[in-house]
């Protein structure tokens, strides 16, 4: 047994020794080729440092909004830059630089090692040297080929250039965000000042972000920003680079970024949707000679990012902010204006009552169950151990669906929800862009309270919906993309999906148009009859202030959405009086005054105008129709859907029927004793000399009037009486003699 054990053994060291010859005669061979392959290849170190590549962007008119590029880029010389901001570098990607000769093995075999470990990705092994080789002479393919490449360019570099004009061409080339390629040009941008002015913290920020300039982003993710630099100042120190005491006083450092960071969230919009839309990293994206047209209209983007904005600064804070004007026929964005932190299609937060149009009230009118004249009882309630307040905590009794949605009634929006159940809303609700998870199964989502929230993309694209009747444009910032010899490599499609009946979509529109009229968006009323609107605010746990607050409206051409609200739970929370209906209410005004809108919303073929019984309706709750001879003030016109329409006629009314009276004299008085109805309106005449006089009118009479004619003349009188309801009956003339 045990001389079989040794055979074996024999035979697998005899495998395991001709498998390595095998692998490493083709390695040996690969490397031959590929060595010779590039074994040509010359370095010219201003090829390393300037590039002629960008991303064009035009306007709606073909106008160049912006060349996002690293033409004309700012460069610094090595010894301009401060020994403090080389070593975070060095520490944080390659504190091996200066030993190595391009190629660090040690960390290939580590991170190999580390990455099967874990079951991914997880560490990188590539030295500053080749970072300098892929960002200037390779694509972001993850092949071996590049690989290869990239391994046999590198030694080359090594080879022909020093470590200090490798350090100074891989500074002024890496991409820092925001457009930034180099250091020193994101130093002026990050910090309104030349890289060779950087301290040890903004050094340290600045290596730190490289390694994702859109997740350590300072101005979109600063706590993430701040963790990332304070981890390169842990490796300075390890490294003896900088002090333990030095470490902790510039870790404990604020971020403060310049007060003249110019806010290119148009740039930074249109590029973060375009590199998600090709696939592309953004510095890939740039690197490309791509020309992306969007649909930004000049003149409305000038009016925009020249607004006043100032009323939505409280106690010297300014809070997070996005404007944005979709243009309702194909989707476009034709103005954007956000504050630095805020990429709308990444920012999600949680839409308050904004969602409830289409989470609560949509699905209702879709199937139905409910119309705008559907009484609903708004009092304080608890459902499933959910007890919704409304703001305020005013409450107003039985109310129609209409004033509901108008007021903005949380107790209303959670009946309606539970009656027609979360599962099946939500699926109405998804059509219009809308996620939900696992965790979104509660009531609270009638009040707008989502896992994850929703992006301000999504939610002005819903009220976009409804202005389409129901069909779902594609929004978007960008028209097209074409690459090199105008290639088009995106083109947003203009076809709408139907998501609701366009008879849902104006019943909606109608309680909305109420909701500027009367409701919590009556700063807008003055265009209560072109344009629809929805507040929303999100209250804070535990306080009376506030997170966010919006403003949508919309009009058949134009939907505007202005948001404001808190960077993070841990900012100043807005006041109380910072809520939908006052600041985001207050400039969506100044931008309607801007567009003027007059154009009425369509009455769809399927929306019938109907008479209903207001008798009925107050004291019943029920919407039946009103009768031939129901009086125009006992009247409520309101518009339903044809395939839900009330068809009971309501019985409060009858015909007219002829008055009946007496008459008696006292004196010189001539007292009248009315039988009434008081849905039925009476005219008393009295003729006297030939002349017929009118003497009274007589309305909501209940069962008996009597009237006194006072200081008659002696003569004979006659009086009669005339009631009127759609058709009118004339009493008797009845003659009295007054002496």
């Amino acid at each position: 047994m045990i001389n079989v054990l040794k055979k074996v053994f024999k035979v697998g060291i005899i495998i395991f020794a001709i498998l390595v010859v095998a692998i490493s005669c083709c390695l040996g061979y690969y490397y031959i080729k590929i060595s010779s392959k590039y074994d040509n290849i010359t370095f010219d170190k201003d090829k390393l440092i300037t590039a002629t590549s960008y991303a064009e962007i035009l306007d709606s008119e073909n106008q160049v909004v912006s060349n996002a590029s690293i033409d004309g880029r700012k460069t610094i010389a090595f010894d301009e830059i401060p020994e403090h901001t080389i070593n975070a570098f060095i520490a944080i990607e390659d504190q091996n630089f200066y030993k190595h000769n391009g190629i660090n093995y040690k960390r290939i075999l580590k991170s190999i090692f580390v990455n099967l470990k874990s079951g991914y990705a997880k560490e990188g092994a590539s030295t500053i040297s080749q970072q300098l080789i892929k960002n200037t002479h390779l694509n972001n393919e993850k092949t071996l080929e590049r690989k290869l490449k990239e391994f046999f360019l590198t030694k080359k570099l090594e080879k022909s250039f020093t470590k200090n004009e490798i350090m100074e061409a891989y500074l002024n080339v890496i991409y820092f965000g925001n457009s930034c390629f180099g250091i020193e040009n994101a130093s002026n941008f990050y910090f309104d000042k030349s890289a060779s002015e950087l301290d040890i913290a903004e050094s340290a920020m600045l290596a730190g972000i490289i390694k994702s300039p859109k997740l350590y982003s300072p101005i979109l993710h600063e706590n993430d920003c701040k963790a990332r630099r304070n981890l390169v100042l842990n490796q300075m120190a390890k490294c003896n680079y900088i002090t333990s005491e030095q470490e902790k006083t510039e870790s404990q450092k604020d971020i403060i970024l310049s007060k003249k960071t110019i806010n290119n969230c148009l740039e930074r919009n249109v590029l973060n949707f375009s590199a998600k839309t090709l696939n592309l990293a953004e510095k890939d994206l740039i690197n490309s000679k791509l020309k992306i047209k969007t649909y930004i209209k000049p003149s409305l983007q000038n009016f925009i990012d020249n607004l006043d904005l100032s009323i939505f600064n409280y106690d010297n804070n300014m809070p997070e902010y996005a404007i944005i004007i979709e243009n309702n026929k194909n989707g476009g964005i034709e103005a954007i204006r956000t504050s630095e932190a805020v990429n709308l299609e990444d920012t999600l937060r949680q839409p308050a009552s904004c969602l409830k149009p289409f989470l609560v009230y949509a699905p209702n009118f879709e199937d139905g169950k409910i119309n705008l004249l559907t009484k609903v009882d708004d009092e304080k309630t608890t459902i499933a151990d959910f007890s919704p307040k409304n703001a305020g905590n005013k409450y107003k009794g039985n109310i129609s669906v209409k004033e509901a949605i108008s007021t903005s009634s949380n107790v209303c929006a959670t009946k309606l929800l539970n009656y027609y159940g979360i599962n099946k809303a939500k699926k109405t609700a998804e059509k219009f862009g809308f996620k939900f998870t696992k965790n979104d199964n509660h009531l609270a989502l009638a009040l707008g309270s989502l896992y994850n929230g929703c992006d301000l993309l999504t939610l002005t694209n819903a009220y976009a919906t409804l202005a389409n009747g129901g069909k779902k444009p594609n929004i978007s910032v960008v028209e097209s993309i074409n690459g090199l010899n105008d290639i088009p490599l995106y083109k947003n499609e203009s076809n709408k999906q139907t998501v609701i009946s366009n008879e849902t979509a104006f019943l909606l529109t109608k309680a909305l148009q109420d909701c500027t009229k009367n409701g919590t968006a009556k700063k807008l009323k003055e265009y209560a009859n072109v344009v629809a609107s929805k507040t929303g605010t999100n209250g804070a746990i535990n306080s009376n202030k506030n997170t966010d607050a919006y403003c949508i409206s919309y009009s058949k051409d134009y939907t505007v959405c202005v948001w404001m609200g808190i960077k993070n739970n841990d900012a100043e929370l807005l006041p109380q009086n910072y809520n939908g209906g006052n600041q985001p209410a207050s400039i969506s005004k100044k931008i309607w005054d801007y567009l003027k809108p007059t154009q009425k919303f369509e009455i769809p073929s399927g929306i019938v105008k109907l008479r209903i019984d207001k008798e009925n309706y107050d004291n019943n709750n029920t919407v039946k129709l009103a009768t031939k001879e129901t009086l125009d003030r006992y009247v409520i016109e309101e518009y339903f859907n044809k395939k839900y329409a009330p068809t009971l006629y309501a019985d409060t009314f009858t015909a007219v029927s002829k008055p009946i009276f007496e008459c008696k004299v006292s004196e010189k008085n001539v007292i009248l004793n009315i039988e009434t109805n008081k849905h039925t309106s009476y005219e008393l005449h009295r003729i006297s000399n030939g002349k017929d006089e009118l003497l009274d009118t007589i309305k909501s009479q209940k069962n008996q009037y009597i009237y006194e004619d006072e200081n008659l003349s002696p003569n004979f009188y006659e009086y009669y009486i005339i009631a009127e309801k759609g058709e009118s009956k004339k009493s008797d003339i009845i003659k009295v003699l007054v002496e």
